[in-house]
């Protein structure tokens, strides 16, 4: 362990790419407590940026929450409401919050995305993180399978317009940490565990150096 980020409390919420084991609910909160960082962690699977917000009642493909580097056990398969945001800012006081949204908001089975939708969902949610410094991580590549319809062009589109949206968190571009093609996935969209290790050690690198900068920023309700 080193002590990069000693001091420091992050909170990662997102979709089922932080949900099961061997998704990026392994990689970061290992990563990041090496590091010296406390991590707790929510995932929703197919919760979208507003559900954080306004409580949705979820369809039940899963749930969990992690503390620390603690063992993964199975997830809540019930249908779920995310935690909203604001209680989880008032209970763990993160210096920062980690976002990893996107796909769920892609659209990928249709035509064409609202971007005004995406626009009221992600503002939603950055409003309500309020004056806690944020990171937003968004979707990375995966393959074409009739299951959800995700296609590269659909997901450099939703990565573009994330990256105009999230502020004042900082984006991180899913599409640039990998080569396009090389995320291997079980379904189209949700990778093999070694495409999630890739993943998620290139969303450590690539926030490490805001993290340490982050650090000395007050923890939120403090």
């Amino acid at each position: 362990m080193n002590a990069l980020l000693a001091g420091l409390t992050l909170l990662i919420i997102g979709d089922s790419h932080v949900t099961f084991k061997d998704s990026l609910l392994s990689v970061l909160p290992d990563e990041f407590t090496k590091r010296g960082a406390k991590v707790v962690t929510y995932g929703v699977c197919s919760s979208m940026a507003a559900d954080w917000v306004v409580p949705n009642p979820n369809n039940g493909c899963g749930a969990a929450e992690r503390i620390g580097d603690a063992p993964i056990g199975a997830p809540n398969m019930k249908p779920t409401s995310p935690p909203p945001i604001s209680d989880l800012i008032a209970k763990w006081h993160p210096n920062v919050v980690m976002v990893i949204l996107g796909d769920t908001m892609a659209a990928y089975e249709q035509k064409t995305v609202s971007k005004d939708w995406v626009d009221e969902q992600v503002k939603t949610l950055t409003y309500t993180i309020g004056k806690t410094a944020c990171i937003w991580v968004g979707p990375t590549w995966g393959q074409f399978s009739p299951r959800y319809g995700k296609t590269d062009q659909r997901t450099t589109e939703m990565a573009t317009f994330l990256k105009g949206e999230v502020a004042p968190c900082t984006y991180v571009d899913g599409t640039a940490l990998l080569k396009r093609g090389s995320v291997n996935t079980i379904d189209g969209v949700h990778a093999t565990p070694a495409s999630y290790k890739v993943w998620g050690d290139a969303i450590v690198q690539a926030t490490l150096p805001e993290l340490e900068k982050m650090k000395a920023a007050p923890a939120a309700g403090q």
